[in-house]
């Protein structure tokens, strides 16, 4: 359960850091590669098997090819993930992150034969439900309903689900075995090299700044960050099920991102908003229920 909360708080703070990105004019790409360097040092030095990163043992490992495909996923993905934020708001923005919990679910429900009763079905249905009244947007005197999202919000879900559903094949699979911290760390590292690279291109093409603002908001990004993946890895290595753990912990960071917008970036929620909350507790209430419900059911 620590480690649930953690992960939630801390996947919380990466989108309030890159609403803060436009108010101090950080560079947003700069910080993102930065960011993805921190987590590659800092996997390796808590994973006690840790060697060199790259090292020719580790580019033969069979998990090494996802992690280079997240690589590539993590880099774009968290960029677009940024911008989004900065022209939609924090709040649209998670909610299409959060909405991959129907594509995730689905999978691990299709690949991996999940349980999936009506408990989890109305939990999943209430989630969605939440989501949109979450959505639910006042312009002046009317209703504006959530109707079609800007083109950048629809490659921000595609990319939340396949690192989502990725994350959750290599993990069930067996592909990681001992190498979950590993793995981890190579998938950031991977991200790192191919923002490298990024960079290097953009500054050799033209006069590109990085001014040191940008790398202390990479350093304070790259923490969370890397705990974010970690504990979702973690915790699907203790045994939840992907089909349990993505949508409470998806609606939960709605939830708290929510209050995040409201308390420290003004954000207003309307009545709509509120039904949307209340759902999403509910949601998260039954599939809760139904994740422990066989001990619930022994303990009675």
């Amino acid at each position: 359960m620590i480690e649930f909360l953690v992960c939630i708080l801390v996947t919380t703070c990466i989108g309030a850091g890159f609403k803060l990105f436009s108010r101090y004019g950080i560079g947003t790409f700069n910080a993102i590669v930065v960011n993805y360097l921190i987590c590659l040092i800092l996997g390796t030095l808590i994973d006690p098997k840790a060697s060199l990163p790259f090292s020719l043992d580790t580019l033969h490992k069979p998990w090494f090819k996802y992690d280079v495909i997240l690589g590539v996923l993590f880099i774009g993905g968290f960029y677009l993930t940024a911008i989004a934020i900065q022209k939609t708001g924090i709040t649209l923005t998670t909610l299409m992150q959060r909405m991959s919990i129907v594509l995730t679910v689905s999978f691990a429900v299709l690949m991996f034969h999940e349980h999936f009763g009506w408990l989890e079905a109305s939990g999943l249905v209430l989630a969605i439900l939440a989501i949109l009244a979450i959505n639910q947007k006042e312009t002046t005197g009317t209703k504006r309903k959530a109707g079609l999202f800007p083109p950048i919000l629809l490659a921000v879900l595609v990319i939340a689900a396949t690192i989502e559903i990725l994350l959750l094949y290599v993990e069930k699979s067996g592909v990681t075995g001992n190498d979950q911290m590993a793995f981890t760390t190579h998938g950031f590292g991977c991200a790192a090299v191919f923002g490298l690279i990024s960079l290097i291109w953009t500054s050799l093409r033209q006069k590109h700044a990085f001014p040191l603002k940008d790398a202390l908001a990479g350093i304070l990004l790259g923490l969370p960050n890397y705990f974010s993946i970690y504990l979702l890895l973690s915790m699907l290595n203790q045994g939840w099920k992907g089909s349990v753990m993505y949508p409470m912990v998806n609606l939960s960071v709605l939830l708290l991102s929510t209050g995040v917008a409201v308390i420290a970036f003004r954000e207003k929620l309307n009545r709509v908003n509120w039904l949307g909350i209340v759902l999403a507790s509910m949601a998260i209430l039954i599939i809760a229920f139904a994740h422990n419900y066989p001990d619930w059911k022994i303990s009675f």
